[in-house]
């Protein structure tokens, strides 16, 4: 799931960084304020094909390909039990260029040249659509994170 948060917001999520319980509080918090959630976007499990075709170097990866899931930072601190990221509305910025660029070829491109070791067992056309699908809906919410001025959060559990 990926949220727009206010300055106000975020601040909140980054001073729980590193404390993964209290981290998760605020979170949960954040999730029920009905506001908060009118703000989200939904990628389901659609953000693992994501990320692997887009930045499959992870960490490591080209800046902001690896930021439309990865974030710019990781605020967690068991990665086992979760993956939780933060851009900065600057970075938001950045992201929303990239996906603004990023049409549904060079998606499906990237796609395909997934590495072996990062592919599910659902590989193929049925992901890609169900991938596709999901990106149509980041291209908007990082657009509007943008013109808002708001920082985004990405948070999925394992």
């Amino acid at each position: 799931m990926h949220f727009r948060l206010t300055d106000a917001e975020a601040a909140r999520v980054r001073e729980a960084a590193g404390d993964d319980e209290r981290l998760g509080a605020v979170l949960a918090e954040l999730e029920a304020d009905e506001e908060v959630w009118a703000r989200a976007c939904e990628t389901d499990k659609a953000w693992d094909p994501i990320a692997c075709a887009l930045a499959p170097a992870g960490e490591a990866d080209e800046w902001p390909a690896r930021g439309v899931i990865g974030g710019a930072r990781s605020l967690q601190q068991d990665d086992d039990a979760a993956w939780i990221t933060h851009l900065d509305p600057g970075e938001t910025a950045e992201v929303a260029d990239y996906l603004a660029g990023l049409d549904d070829a060079a998606f499906a491109a990237a796609y395909a040249e997934m590495p072996e070791e990062l592919r599910n067992p659902e590989f193929g056309p049925d992901e890609q659509g169900y991938a596709l699908a999901m990106l149509a809906g980041l291209r908007p919410f990082f657009e509007a994170a943008r013109r808002e001025g708001q920082h985004v959060v990405f948070t999925v559990g394992f």
